[in-house]
């Protein structure tokens, strides 16, 4: 149908009346856009300012680190910086000069660094300017002296104050085991700073929050808009007891020999989970604490040296070049290879081939592999690169330092020589931290298969496993099962007869190999590297372990008589411990009755669970209840006491307790923890079976 003019002059006035409408809208809209953004700009951008600053942060809480049996490690401790408002609607002045001398000399109390009089100066300044969140000091206050700066006098009846909050990390431990657990940064938000605290830092510090700052009766509350998300807890293999053997008899022998550096590490043979790291240096006092991760990085050049006659031993046994009872001709204590004379502090003349391992000679081992490979070098090295030598391990360690092996083809000042083969062959021109040489080992304790070692076990939230760490098989089979028991015998009999006597243990049989490495040539004084590695039991091998010294300057004739010293100490006071190996009297304190475990008080099921897991007799109480303690027989594990069921308003006994059954126990009821010491609760300070005020601090003594 044809448009009549009608029509159109209807549509027309309509399209008139809804333009007009439209500008009517707009022209309002535009007017109220030019006062908002050019008229009122400067208004709204203070407000936008004052709404930004009132957005805060909210920090989550850093996960915690754990130990094999969820021994707290490294955890996250709240402590309070104290503000003050002198603009709270709730503070006068005259109020506050009435009360500025009693709370100055509270306050000093608190913060030591001023005197009574200079505090009082202090918050005057701050009241003369009208200072908003002045800060009353910068030290930390934990929670219980946060609570007692609530009494204060004026702080008692008028909101005027308030705390920040952070969050310390502490180490329950202190030193032991610092390194491996790593730190963390002075800023909070760069996170982990080495060792775990950075490897797992996406995993610990979680994922923060936001509140806002408002105000409610006169004073400014913070109210959560987005809650934070606190990290996850990583529990690690290290097993504190074993780790606290370890730091402890590393200590003791380094400083009877006053060597710079050392360091120790034990790894359970089946899963290559590492069970304890210690890495000292000596300071200027003369006592050692936790220094560089030399596990992992070795110091300075790190050459294995006699240590690694145990490699150059499988390939020559794999590669058929040589029997466990082939002779060699040693000399005197001199040989000369392209030019260069090897020198061999044990030298013996005609020897056979075991007797050379275990007598470490130099010019012996030297000469097997150089005669066996000089026409084929590349045939020797791609098979200790076979035996997992110069793999990558992955360990859980920033910063590791990768092995190195030199191949024949490498040019440049640090290539290859024709040298190169027979010293390599004694653990020389070659870098191999201490790790690298620990996993080798420990694939020989374990039948030949090699594992990673790791240092991650699970990682849990709010109690709860979310993720495990397995082990990882590297090399299934690094040699056959008849040279792999060639190669054990040799090990045993470096121990039972040879360089290494000083390792030998009357208790059980261990197998290892001595290594002694010069860092420093072309000086009277000795710059040394001493080794030793082997593993425990050695008929049936649970962990294997490597003890390094670096530079001793007393009573230290070789690596037998500091660190194969040192690796007995430590396997048999860990054998002493272990309810695994229990085959032997204890070599500490009474030696006529056999090991039993050491138990604590506890959850009355997981002990029954553990005993009955290593089939130690339990003998329960006929007296109901979840907690109890025991104590150990000879006839096994008794129930000597159920420990009070106190309502969940009430204070429960803890002492003989882990801290982390006490820990739990507690702050199910409310009650906010501080633990001091190591060991087991002997002492908590809130006497049992008293009502709890909730927020209440405890504090636990331990030892």
């Amino acid at each position: 149908m044809a448009m009549t003019k009608e029509m159109k002059k209807k549509i027309k006035w309509r399209t008139i009346i809804v333009f007009c409408m439209m500008v009517s809208f707009l022209v309002p809209f535009c007017v109220s856009l030019y006062n908002t953004m050019v008229r009122d700009g400067d208004e709204w951008k203070k407000r936008s300012r004052k709404i930004a600053a009132d957005s805060l942060m909210v920090l989550p809480v850093r996960g915690n680190i754990l130990a094999c049996d969820g021994q707290l490690m490294a955890s996250s401790i709240p402590v309070y910086v104290l503000h003050m408002d002198f603009q709270a609607d709730a503070l006068q002045r005259d109020s506050f000069l009435a009360h500025v001398d009693s709370l100055s000399y509270y306050l000093s109390t608190v913060y030591t660094d001023k005197s009574p009089a200079q505090m009082k100066q202090h918050l005057m300044t701050g009241f003369k300017k009208g200072s908003r969140w002045y800060c009353v000091g910068k030290r930390n206050l934990s929670y219980v002296e946060m609570k007692r700066v609530k009494t204060f006098p004026l702080l008692n009846k008028v909101k005027c104050y308030g705390f920040n909050k952070r969050v310390n990390r502490k180490l329950p431990y202190g030193d032991m085991a610092s390194r491996t657990i790593g730190g963390l940064y002075a800023e909070l938000d760069k996170g982990g700073k080495s060792g775990i605290e950075k490897y797992c830092d996406s995993l610990l510090k979680g994922h923060p929050g936001l509140a806002s700052r408002v105000k409610v009766a006169g004073a400014y509350r913070e109210i959560n808009d987005v809650d934070a998300q606190n990290g996850l807890d990583i529990v690690t293999t290290i097993d504190v007891n074993i780790q606290d053997i370890v730091d402890s008899d590393l200590r003791h022998r380094l400083a009877m020999s006053e060597a710079e550096y050392g360091c120790a590490a034990v790894m359970e043979v089946a899963t290559g989970e590492i069970k304890a790291m210690s890495n000292l240096k000596r300071l200027s006092n003369g006592s050692y604490a936790e220094g560089e991760n030399y596990v992992t990085n070795g110091h300075f050049k790190c050459e294995p040296g006699s240590t690694f006659k145990i490699a150059s031993a499988v390939v020559a046994l794999e590669k058929g070049k040589v029997d466990t009872s082939t002779i060699i001709e040693t000399g005197n204590g001199s040989w000369p290879f392209y030019g260069r004379t090897m020198h061999d502090s044990h030298a013996n003349g005609t020897i056979s081939f075991n007797k050379a391992i275990q007598q470490s000679s130099n010019i012996a081992v030297a000469k097997v592999i150089d005669n066996a490979f000089k026409s084929n070098p590349e045939e020797y090295i791609e098979a200790l690169y076979d035996l997992g030598l110069s793999m990558p391990l992955g360990l859980e360690i920033p910063g590791a330092k990768p092995p190195h092996i030199k191949h024949p083809s490498d040019k440049g000042p640090n290539g290859w020589y024709k040298t190169s083969l027979p010293w390599i062959a004694h653990g020389y021109e070659t870098d191999m931290p201490p790790i690298q040489i620990l996993t080798f080992y420990n694939a020989l304790a374990n039948g030949g298969k090699m594992m990673r070692p790791h240092l991650l076990k699970a990682e849990m939230q709010n109690g709860k496993v979310v993720k495990s760490y397995g082990s990882e098989v590297l090399k299934s089979k690094i040699c056959s099962e008849g040279n792999l028991g060639k190669v054990k015998q040799m090990m045993v009999d470096v121990v039972e007869h040879g360089t290494a006597t000083a390792a030998k243990s009357k208790y059980f049989k261990i197998a290892g190999k001595t290594g002694t490495a010069n860092q420093v040539y072309h000086s009277s004084v000795k710059r040394q590297q001493l080794t030793f590695c082997g593993f425990f039991p050695a008929d049936a091998p649970k962990y294997s372990m490597i003890v390094v010294a670096w530079y001793p300057k007393k009573g230290a004739t070789g690596a037998g008589s500091l660190s194969g010293a040192t690796f007995k100490d430590i396997a048999e006071h860990i054998y002493a411990q272990s309810p695994l190996m229990q085959t032997a009297p204890t070599m500490r304190g009474d030696t006529t009755r056999l090991l039993s475990p050491v138990t604590k008080a506890g959850d009355r099921k997981s002990l029954e669970m553990v005993m009955e897991e290593l089939d130690v007799d339990y003998h329960k109480s006929k007296v109901a209840g979840e907690w109890v303690r025991t104590h150990v027989t000879d006839k096994g594990v008794r129930e000597n006491k159920v420990i009070a069921g106190y309502a969940k308003d009430r204070v429960p006994d803890v002492t003989d307790m882990g801290l982390k059954d006490a820990i739990f126990l507690l702050e199910n009821r409310g009650l906010k923890v501080y633990a001091e010491g190591t060991g087991v609760v002997k002492s908590q300070s809130l006497e049992e079976g008293r009502f709890i005020n909730k927020g209440e601090t405890i504090k636990l003594v331990l030892r």
